[in-house]
């Protein structure tokens, strides 16, 4: 019997993986992101539109190339390697929308907790305004589940089934995916930023690797990024996650060790969830 995570892992092998389809598929990924970004960004610098307009689309060149990462790495997959689009989820070919709900409560429910802990020890009182307006803050709202399962398809997906192809350790490619989503964030939030990102990687491989599917990753990270962006909007972010106060948001060491609680209690919450409402029924 292969140990967890190999049968996600190997459903790169359900495709076309030539250098040439790889090539390829890599080229699509990297490029149709960056186009949109560099059509947005050249838009903006060219065209004078008022304030309103000007703050939708920088929120859309803050978040529209990486879901369009998201739907080049399905294209890529679908086009280029010829396996389906599910293959980067689940090896049953289907979403499990069960663990979806359970990755996305259970990881609100950690962090609200975790901010009701915080309110306790210090007094913090929770006062929420809606910068920007309503509708870019609904835009937002809409956009962050997608740029979420953008990053985990990239990642936790692609990225781990292709390297799966050349390294035979689940270790060495949750480390390489970890540093690659790291880098991503490079210097964003202060000097440990790649550490912190590096971290949150590890235990969404961890996870996905341990249920051999994506869906539990997927409401994890979804939950994690709309949480910070609320807190964002009640001067809280550093509260919620053990940065540094208020919206000028610097990871610490203390921040660190905060994500790797939140982690344990991910990994065992959901799991155990899983087993109670998704197990049983795949069994029947």
């Amino acid at each position: 019997m292969q140990p967890r995570g190999w049968r996600f892992i190997d459903l790169a092998l359900l495709g076309r993986n030539t250098a040439g389809t790889c090539a390829l598929a890599l080229l699509r990924i990297i490029l149709y992101p960056v186009a949109t970004a560099a059509v947005i960004g050249a838009f903006m610098g060219v065209v004078r539109v008022p304030p309103p307009a000007r703050a939708f689309l920088g929120i859309l060149l803050q978040f529209l190339p990486i879901i369009v990462g998201g739907w080049a790495v399905g294209r890529a997959v679908e086009s280029s390697h010829r396996r389906p689009f599910a293959s980067l989820i689940a090896p049953d070919l289907r979403i499990d929308w069960r663990r979806l709900a359970i990755g996305l409560g259970v990881e609100l429910a950690i962090l609200g907790g975790q901010l009701v802990l915080v309110h306790v020890l210090t007094g913090w009182t929770w006062k929420f305004a809606i910068s920007g307006g309503r509708p870019l803050f609904v835009l937002v709202i809409v956009l962050i589940p997608l740029q979420a399962a953008s990053e985990e398809l990239v990642f936790r997906g692609y990225m781990t089934q292709e390297l799966g192809r050349i390294v035979r350790s689940r270790l060495l490619i949750a480390v390489a995916v970890g540093l690659a989503f790291g880098l991503l964030h490079l210097n964003k939030y202060g000097p440990l930023t790649v550490a912190y990102f590096f971290a949150v990687s590890l235990v969404f491989s961890l996870v996905s690797l341990r249920d051999e599917r994506l869906e539990l990753a997927i409401g994890g990270h979804s939950a994690m990024n709309l949480f910070a962006f609320v807190a964002a909007n009640s001067g809280l972010v550093g509260a919620a996650i053990g940065g540094i106060g208020g919206n000028a948001l610097v990871f610490n060491w203390a921040a660190i060790g905060v994500l790797m609680v939140n982690g344990a209690l991910f990994y065992g919450l959901t799991r155990l969830l899983v087993r109670l409402f998704c197990e049983p029924r795949a069994l029947r």
